[in-house]
């Protein structure tokens, strides 16, 4: 009897602690790391990013292959390289040191309120809170779906802590400016255009009238420039009940049969930005009026303007004169095999090649008139001769006080056209010539 006695006692001291243990174990378990709720799903099967940091709560839905995000009312594209990094990052950099924490400690980390949150919802809900930097400052602390308590990575901490602005896709294109096949451009002020691409540049294509004039290629290439690099603002509610189009823009790429859209509305009045509304948006935009004044862009502006053809290269002499009310500067310049010199000192004019380089590529900036403008003021004379004396071109530069800041008039001799022109060229020459009594 005595010894049934404590052969009963022993097991149940035997149960007792297998039980105990068991019990420690499945504690200690639960506080080994584990990754199991991490997201490790492809990106493709996430429909829906919420986040919310310090510049507020936003969400990002993927439609028909691109995401967009959603905030104060407002939908617009989104930053597809952007949106796939930041979910890359977060599928590839697991947290390390996962674990349940005592919950004096989430008010430790600052995760009983996280700064930062973001929900990824799919097959499947994901979920991670951010709250303060480690101390060793290498780390933020996490807190996942689950209530376990990690160490996460600072990059994309960052990531997830930026301003709605850098998340928003805000080009006017996405389409490099190789691949532009064809533009046009209609507008009331703008008149109806297009170009084209070939294989010497971009050449008009409509209207009929257009395509006997060659198109500026540095014009064309600036304005591309404008299109491709061109910033709008979707973070506005703007509203275009009412509005009333100004000009619109049509771009085509190679391979793509429907073009990318851009129409500017006017304003209401003299100031602030322009609506607009661009095809890759889902809702309007904003151009500041700098951008909208660089695309507003005429035909006329696109055309080669020369004022004369003459290969001014051949050049070997150059007569100049200093026009200042009546007090008259002349100076002669040849070409020798060391290059410009004065005629009269011998001294050698660095820079001249650049001026004749200069001068055979200026254009008219706006229509010529016929007749002398009245306040037209004589202010230099250009003769530039080819060998043996033959004369290759003579203009007579004027300034204006009516004429625009930057502009003067340029007319050839013989000729009763007078050109408006950038008066860079003319300042230049005034100003570094070393003109003779």
């Amino acid at each position: 009897m005595k010894r049934t006695v404590l052969v009963a006692i022993a097991l149940l001291l035997l149960s007792a602690g297998v039980v105990a243990g068991v019990q420690k174990y499945q504690r200690t378990s639960t506080t080994r790391v584990s990754n199991a709720s991490w997201f490790t799903q492809s990106s493709e099967v996430v429909e829906k990013i919420d986040l919310i940091n310090n510049s507020g709560h936003f969400s990002f839905i993927r439609e028909k292959g691109r995401w967009f995000v959603l905030f104060n009312g407002k939908k617009c594209l989104a930053r597809q390289d952007v949106l796939d990094n930041l979910l890359t990052k977060m599928r590839e950099t697991p947290p390390q040191n996962c674990g349940d924490v005592a919950p004096h400690k989430i008010l430790e980390h600052g995760l009983d309120n996280p700064k930062i949150r973001i929900t990824l919802s799919g097959t499947d809900l994901w979920h991670l809170g951010v709250g303060a930097l480690s101390k060793s400052r290498d780390a933020y602390y996490g807190r996942k779906g689950n209530g376990q308590v990690c160490m996460v990575p600072l990059e994309y901490v960052y990531m997830l802590a930026q301003p709605v602005a850098n998340f928003i896709d805000s080009r006017l294109l996405a389409i490099p400016s190789d691949r532009i096949t064809k533009i046009r451009m209609q507008g009331d002020e703008t008149g109806t255009w297009e170009i084209e691409r070939t294989d010497d540049g971009f050449v008009f294509s409509y209207p009929e009238a257009l395509m006997k004039h060659a198109v500026n290629q540095n014009s064309a290439d600036l304005f591309i420039h404008t299109l491709v690099n061109g910033g709008a603002s979707c973070e506005t509610a703007a509203v275009l009940v009412g509005a009333v189009a100004d000009f619109a823009i049509s771009v085509w790429q190679d391979g793509v049969s429907e073009p990318t859209s851009l129409v500017v509305f006017k304003r209401d009045g003299a100031k602030g930005p322009y609506k607009a509304k661009d095809s890759r948006q889902p809702d309007p935009v904003e151009l500041s009026p700098q951008l909208v004044k660089q695309l507003k862009v005429t035909a006329f502006a696109l055309q080669e303007k020369p004022i004369f053809t003459v290969n001014v290269s051949e050049a070997v002499e150059q007569k100049l004169t200093r026009i200042d009310g009546k007090q008259v500067q002349n100076i002669t310049i040849r070409k020798t095999a060391e290059g410009w010199v004065d005629n009269l000192t011998n001294q050698e004019l660095t820079g001249m090649d650049l001026f004749i380089w200069r001068l055979g590529q200026m254009q008219y900036r706006r229509l010529p008139v016929r007749n002398r403008p009245e306040s037209a003021l004589l202010s230099l004379s250009w003769n530039i001769y080819a060998a043996d004396g033959v004369p290759l071109v003579e203009l007579y530069f004027y300034t204006d006080p009516k004429l625009p800041e930057g502009v003067c008039w340029v007319r050839l001799q013989r000729e009763s056209v007078w050109y408006p022109v950038s008066s860079s060229l003319l300042h230049d020459l005034r100003a570094r010539l070393p003109f003779n009594q």
